[in-house]
Order: structure tokens, then C-alpha cells, then sequence
């Protein structure tokens, strides 16, 4: 991988180093060799087993790291700096390395997202008492509610699920900024303060923000666009906008997930690539480029990232209902009614909160560093990221070098 064609920063060799907090060097750039490791045991000599003794690797005393077949065959251990060993990653590894980073940096994973889990989560709670107090107050009306009343509760409900969305989806988008950077630097065995963290990521922020605008009007678009279409023909023509909804909906849908997958890794990309501007040294890439980057990433490999993250998605799914169950019961069991909300009581709605913040709280992480290391294995598999950060690691891959595989063949699709 040269520094000429691969401007993604991580320690590329032709100048643009793995980005640290504060601007330090990073270990393993042109200026900060790393040391050289001592080279692997040579294998023993081939040849035919002697009469009378055991065939290579067969004895209790086997060396670490010899296959038996066939003859002898040197396996290059795992180098495992942070939370991920640098080689392409299997699903099990891109899951354990999401928890790992969450056990080995509680305070800012856990931390961040308390904090935003927090303030979400009473904002909702806020929103969902106030609604509470209008629908109790209409059912008291019964048969005698007027068209101006529900077209205020109408309006009072959408405009709060409108604040509530929105504030939700500010914090969600910078969480997972924020978390993404903490990811990337575990995965070389970095543990980021809290400083550390909002000083590496508060210059993409906004660009996150922009980015993540553009994302979900590329997936969601359409859908949108059939919707409004159908709402519009509905009063005209009701057959024609249901069949509209139908069709156009499930075709929608279906581009919406591709477009969904293919740009899934655009947040990551944003939050750890860099690229050389001149002569002004590394900067962060742009929105475009970001979305460009998780196209090459994903191509060719569609239905793989695909179903991880359908996966991390059922995950956290039943995490989040497992942990929200029972902070729901005293809502259902209690005065309230879990179809209703009219007549639920202040305390099972602050403990249903309370349920709310401590899912969030454990699944946001587990969401942001799972996609994190699913970006990390895709540029491993394409562009040989690993040389790169075990140079930014300072340890070194035994039978690798400089952007060259252990047959001398150059980084690429994997």
C-alpha cells in the first residue's frame, strides 16, 4: 500500500501517520522506526522419520505453532496489540473485540453513553407524561371531545415526538463519533481519556453531523418519496395510492437496505481516515469522500456485512427487551396499562426510564464498536491494514513487511 494511492490515513507509509490525540508521532512513522522483532524459529530440516521414532508433531512435546500435515508447516502466531488480533477478523472476533473495548475502557464507553442516554431518556420522559396528562384528559370526555381538542393532542403529540427524535437522533450521531475513536485507538492498545477522546473527534463532529443527513436521505429517500406520493393520490384516487404503497414501498425498501449496507461504514471512515492536503500535512476526510470510501469497502462483499450487522442488530434487540422487561412491569401490573398510557402512574414511568438508560447505556457501545471493527476488517481484507497498525502499534508481524504479504504479493482484495 503506498502513500500515494491509499490516503486513509493509519500509518500510511508514504507520510500520513495514524492520527494520535494531541499530535504526537505515532510509533512506527518514517521518523520512528519500529524495532525489529527476532525472526521466527526456521523449521527443522525435512527428510524421512527414522525407524522406531514418532512422525513429526505427534509426540506430547509438540512446539506451539507446528502443523503436522502435511510434513512440518510454521504458523505465525496472532499479534493481538489491543482488543483485535491483526489479521482478518471472523464474526466472533468483530463481537468479542466490541465487548472487549467496553470492559477495557468503561468510563468513556459506558460513561458517553450514560450521559447521552440520560439526557434522551428524560426528555422522553418529559414528553411521554405530558401526553399522558392530555389522553387522561380526554378520556374523561368520552363521546364529547371536539375536533379542536384532538387536533391539539394531535398536535401536542406529534410536535413532542418531533423534539424527542430529534434530540435523540443529535446524540446518537455524536456517541457514535465519539465511541468509533475510542474503538480505532483499542484496537492498537490505546485507552483514551475522556480529553482524549473530545479532542480527536470534536473537529469531525459537524461533519459527522452532515454526513449523517446525507446518509439517511440516501437510504431512506425513496421511501419517502413513495409515502408522500401515496398520501397525496390517497384523497383522488385511494386504489391507485394503495397500490403505489405496495409496489413502490417493497421496491424502496429493498434499494433502501442495499444503499443502507453499502454506506454503512462512512461513520468510521469520517471519524479515522485522514488524508494528505499539500503540504499542510494530514486532515480529516470529507463527507463525500467518507461515503466513497464504505462503497470500495463493502464492495464485493455486500451480503457479509450485511449479515453482521443484521446481526448486531437482533443482538441488541434482545438485549434491550431482556433489560427492559422488567422495568416495564410495574407499568403493566401496576394502575397502567402497557397498551395504554392513560392512567400510568409517575414511578412506573420513571422506572421504565430508568430501564431505557441502562439498555442504551450498554447497547450503543456494543453497536458503534462492533461497526467500528467490521470498518477495521474490511480495510484488513482489502488494503492490508494490519501492517499499518501494528506499525502504529510499534510490534511487527512475523513474516510481513512493508505493505507486501509473506509471498511478497501486494495488499489487496482478501
Amino acid at each position: 500500500m503506498s502513500g500515494t494511492d491509499d490516503p486513509q490515513g493509519w500509518g500510511n507509509p508514504g507520510g500520513h501517520g495514524w492520527e494520535q490525540p494531541g499530535g504526537q508521532q505515532p510509533a512506527g512513522s518514517p521518523s520512528a522506526p519500529p524495532p525489529h522483532a527476532p525472526p521466527p524459529p526456521s523449521p527443522p530440516p525435512g527428510g524421512p522419520t527414522p525407524p522406531g521414532q514418532p512422525p513429526p508433531g505427534s509426540g506430547p512435546s509438540q512446539p506451539s505453532g507446528w502443523g503436522s500435515a502435511p510434513g512440518w508447516a510454521w504458523r505465525p502466531p496472532d499479534v493481538k496489540p489491543g482488543v483485535i488480533p491483526l489479521r482478518p477478523l471472523g464474526v466472533g472476533e468483530i463481537l468479542d473485540g466490541a465487548v472487549t473495548t467496553i470492559r477495557r475502557n468503561p468510563r468513556v464507553m459506558l460513561g458517553l453513553s450514560a450521559a447521552v442516554a440520560i439526557i434522551t431518556q428524560l426528555i422522553a420522559m418529559i414528553f411521554v407524561w405530558v401526553i399522558i396528562g392530555e389522553a387522561t384528559a380526554l378520556e374523561q370526555l368520552n363521546e364529547n371531545i371536539t375536533t379542536e381538542e384532538a387536533l391539539e393532542f394531535l398536535a401536542t403529540t406529534l410536535g413532542g415526538l418531533a423534539i424527542v427524535l430529534f434530540v435523540t437522533w443529535i446524540g446518537t450521531v455524536f456517541l457514535t463519533g465519539m465511541l468509533t475513536v475510542v474503538v480505532g485507538r483499542a484496537a492498537i492498545g490505546d485507552h483514551l481519556t475522556m480529553a482524549e477522546t473530545w479532542q480527536h473527534a470534536k473537529g469531525r463532529l459537524l461533519r459527522l453531523l452532515g454526513l449523517t443527513i446525507l446518509y439517511t436521505l440516501i437510504w431512506s429517500g425513496a421511501l419517502l418519496l413513495i409515502v408522500i406520493m401515496s398520501i397525496l393520490l390517497a384523497v383522488n384516487s385511494p386504489d391507485a395510492a394503495l397500490a403505489i404503497l405496495l409496489l413502490g414501498g417493497l421496491a424502496a425498501g429493498l434499494v433502501g437496505i442495499w444503499l443502507y449496507v453499502r454506506y454503512a461504514l462512512a461513520t468510521p471512515a469520517l471519524m479515522l481516515e485522514t488524508s494528505s492536503r499539500g503540504n499542510g500535512g494530514p486532515a480529516p476526510i470529507g463527507v463525500v469522500e467518507a461515503l466513497r470510501r464504505s462503497g470500495q469497502l463493502v464492495t464485493g462483499s455486500w451480503w457479509r456485512v450485511f449479515g453482521i450487522l443484521l446481526l448486531v442488530v437482533i443482538i441488541v434487540f434482545i438485549v434491550s427487551q431482556v433489560i427492559g422487561i422488567p422495568f416495564s412491569l410495574p407499568a403493566t401490573l401496576g394502575d397502567g396499562d402497557m397498551f395504554t398510557m392513560a392512567g400510568m402512574s409517575f414511578g412506573a414511568l420513571v422506572v421504565s426510564t430508568l430501564g431505557g438508560i441502562i439498555s442504551a447505556t450498554i447497547t450503543a457501545p456494543f453497536s458503534a464498536g462492533a461497526t467500528a471493527l467490521l470498518y477495521v476488517d474490511r480495510r484488513i481484507r482489502r488494503e492490508a491494514l494490519d501492517i499499518e497498525l501494528a506499525r502504529a502499534a510499534n510490534v511487527e508481524l512475523p513474516g510481513r513487511s512493508g505493505g507486501f504479504g509473506p509471498e511478497g504479493t501486494p495488499p489487496g482484495p482478501r
